[in-house]
């Protein structure tokens, strides 16, 4: 699109405004600029209406200079006030032209740069010609208008960046990012310029996600010092922090803490596991136990963060888009569908790329939790078979309802997996850690628990390919949702049964 240039200028200089245009034909026929000055208004048009429109919204106002332009009054009281208005305000680039010899270095024009070069009058003999004035009038326009042209595709470029970032609250999400490159491709700019108002517009959401992290770190600390809920020292030492970054309240409840912003509108949310002793396994006396869920043992875990559900599809899509660590992730690999429904048909190996790629995207460490870890959150300082007691219902978890337990009775059999979040959680505020499906820990699948490690980390074997899984599923009968239940598969099977969910270590990567 054209610029718009409006000619401010004296009749008495009519014949030099002429050679002006003239000379600016070439820039008119390449669609660089478009001009208009007065001598079109039409008949019967109000002239000072016709003027004002125009001079409100020229891009650039070339002001022709003489002693009769500054003996006007209206050229000098409207024109040229009005002009370096909208020049202050960054709405129009305002140019002097100097046609013939005058004293006009004094505010408000001294402070604009004139043309020709040097300020030499276009009438002035230290021109050979006019022609050769006029030309170089010519040049600085086009000069200018090129700068503008730029100015104005920048602003548009920045103020859908702006748009998508206020959007986002900082985040710029992959089919945005399409269609900024090609916005960037339709206003002429090269990649180093649309990168430069990007890194500028992001910048202030970065520095407060930063100071945000900050306070994030410092809470989680005080968290994993078995100090949660916070006390009053805990609480001042985190207000302090809180207005010396100037953040507001709802940057640093408790709920945006632990959630991470995956981009494209996904949202992981993990929960604070308190520390704490617990006797990991199955007492003899718990009906339909297995042999691998012996000796009962006690273990030590430290404060972790787990994740609230188990990994959806929404989350593994988005974060299957990320860049590659070591396998490729399949973004749709799940047998029933659904955004909120979690992921299943993933092997252990794509669970430890999921991990790296979060990791890498969010500079935390992520990675599956122990086992002793995922039966201490099930529980959830609970000792029975199940978190919510002795038995189990289809009203409580997603299971083949067609087997019993204990004094339970029948119950639906759904065949599928179901959202997460359906039914209650337990103590720990964690949801579906009975049933729906199995979830791959970090640890290889050992026969039973002697030699067991009790400080709550992985067991891991260099021998043994086979993965532990937890939990139950959505096909299995009651007893292997029990919170002590374990099984096993090869780390590379990708069954409609099996997923997971993943653990946040304090620090960052």
């Amino acid at each position: 699109m054209s610029l718009k240039v409006f000619l401010s200028y004296s009749h008495a200089d009519e014949s030099l405004k002429n050679e002006l245009v003239n000379h600016l034909t070439m820039l008119k026929r390449q669609g660089v600029i478009s001009t208009w000055d007065d001598r079109e208004i039409p008949p019967g048009r109000e002239w000072d209406r016709q003027i004002n429109e125009n001079l409100n919204t020229a891009d650039i106002i070339l002001l022709l200079v003489s002693s009769d332009f500054i003996r006007s009054e209206y050229c000098w009281s409207v024109e040229v006030t009005k002009a370096v208005e909208r020049h202050e305000a960054g709405e129009a680039s305002v140019i002097p032209i100097i046609l013939r010899s005058v004293a006009w270095q004094s505010p408000p024009l001294a402070r604009l740069q004139a043309l020709p070069k040097n300020a030499q009058p276009v009438t002035s003999s230290s021109w050979h010609n006019r022609d050769d004035a006029f030309t170089n009038v010519a040049e600085g326009i086009k000069v200018a208008a090129e700068q503008l042209s730029k100015a104005k595709a920048i602003a548009q470029y920045r103020q859908k960046v702006e748009k998508f970032a206020s959007d986002g609250d900082g985040d710029i999400s992959f089919g945005e990012l399409k269609i900024l490159k090609r916005l960037e491709i339709n206003l002429g700019l090269i990649d180093s310029e649309a990168s430069a108002v990007q890194k500028e517009v992001l910048k202030p959401y970065k520095i407060r996600q930063q100071h945000i992290d900050d306070y994030r770190e410092l809470f989680i600390d005080f968290v994993a010092q078995h100090r949660y809920p916070l006390d009053e020292r805990a609480k001042k030492e985190l207000n302090k922090l809180q207005r010396e970054y100037e953040l507001k309240d709802e940057d640093v409840v408790e709920a945006k803490l632990f959630t991470e912003n995956l981009g494209d509108g996904v949202v992981l949310e993990i929960v604070p596991i308190r520390g704490g002793k617990f006797l990991m396994g199955s007492p003899e006396n718990e009906p339909e136990r297995i042999d691998w869920e012996s000796p009962q043992h006690l273990v030590t875990i430290q404060p972790f963060f787990m994740g609230k559900y188990p990994v959806t599809q929404s989350q593994w899509a988005v974060v299957a888009g990320l860049k590659k660590v070591n396998i490729d992730l399949n973004p749709e690999p799940s047998h029933f569908k659904g955004a909120n429904r979690p992921v299943e048909q993933v092997s252990w190996d794509d669970a430890i790329e999921f991990c790296a790629r979060l990791s890498n995207k969010t500079g935390k460490t992520y990675r599956l939790p122990s086992e002793a870890e995922w039966e201490y959150a099930c529980r959830a300082g609970t000792t029975t078979p199940f978190y919510f007691g002795e038995t189990i219902t289809t009203d409580l978890a997603n299971y083949d309802g067609n087997y019993t337990y204990g004094a339970g009775s029948k119950g639906e059999y759904r065949q599928q997996t179901t959202d997460v979040g359906k039914f209650s959680p337990n103590p720990f505020g964690l949801f579906d850690m009975h049933g729906n499906i199995w979830e791959w820990c970090q640890d290889a699948w050992h026969e039973n628990y002697n030699g067991a490690p009790a400080d709550g980390s992985a067991w891991m074997s260099d021998k043994n390919k086979r993965g532990l899984l937890r939990g139950g599923s959505w096909s299995y009968a009651s007893k292997y949702c029990r919170s002590a239940c374990r099984g096993f598969n090869v780390r590379d099977l990708k069954y409609r049964n099996m997923g997971f969910r993943v653990v946040l270590v304090r620090g960052r990567t």
